[in-house]
């Protein structure tokens, strides 16, 4: 989910930081990286170390010193396939929405829902009907998703990026309407998303879902599950900039 990228920029210090260089390297980088995207790569969450600077050079009519730094970022991209938890944020009839906290951009299709899922118009929530019990996933509730999906965005009007090595003619009828509800829902978020990147994950297999149904059934001790009724701006800014030098997870 998390990996280190070792990252190449230049980064001006003034007169007035000299005393304090590193600090002021550190503010700097952390300023123009943290909370950007850097597309297909992911999310810059934090500055990990400062691996070195080059030499300082001092530009005509400017007293401040210009130094390329070398340092380590922690980014956050999860790989297709991983589990991961987090909480319902919000929720309507074409979709609901997770957040980690730190990124929100985050969606579940009805299809992608567990099976035999349905929206209750007047609490606006989608909830699983299983054994004649209405299992809610509540805001703010915690659930465990599967990541299908990661979508770089760079322009929002962008199509979303078509399936390779797909074969439409060897599909039953089933699976072909299931296949372009899918295509129309991914390119449905990226027109109306503000995000550069963006996952789409789902809950169809056992153990996903709201936390608490399968806490209730491990508590019970006998493998059933007890019920009851109930961003972010692309990139930093465009100056000498060159990311991704080597990655690695952490």
């Amino acid at each position: 989910m998390f990996h280190l990228v070792t990252v190449e920029d230049k980064v001006r210090v003034t007169p007035g930081q000299f005393d304090n260089e590193i600090q002021t390297i550190e503010d700097e980088i952390e300023k123009k990286y943290t909370n950007k995207v850097a597309l297909n790569c992911g999310l810059f969450v934090s500055l990990y170390d400062i691996i070195g600077t080059g030499d300082a050079y001092v530009y005509s009519g400017d007293g401040a010193a210009h130094l390329m730094v070398r340092f380590r970022m922690v980014v956050f991209k999860p790989f297709r396939g991983e589990i991961i938890e987090g909480v319902v944020k919000k929720s309507n009839k074409d979709s609901v929405q997770l957040t980690l906290g730190f990124f929100d951009e985050i969606y579940i299709t009805p299809l992608d829902l567990p099976e035999n899922s349905k929206f209750n118009q007047e609490e606006g929530l989608w909830y699983w009907e299983w054994s004649d019990n209405e299992l809610y996933f509540e805001e703010g509730g915690r659930v465990r998703f599967k990541v299908d999906v990661i979508e770089f965005n760079p322009e929002i009007s962008q199509p979303a990026p078509q399936p390779k090595n797909l074969n439409l003619d060897k599909l039953d009828s089933y699976s072909l309407r299931e296949h372009k509800q899918r295509e129309e829902d991914s390119q449905e978020y990226l027109r109306n998303t503000k995000s550069p990147m963006v996952l789409k994950v789902s809950m169809r297999e056992a153990g996903l879902g709201m936390v608490s149904w399968w806490t209730q059934g491990q508590d019970q001790g006998d493998g059933e599950m007890e019920t009851e009724n109930g961003g972010n701006d692309v990139g930093g800014d465009d100056e000498d900039t060159t990311t991704a030098v080597e990655e690695g997870d952490e």
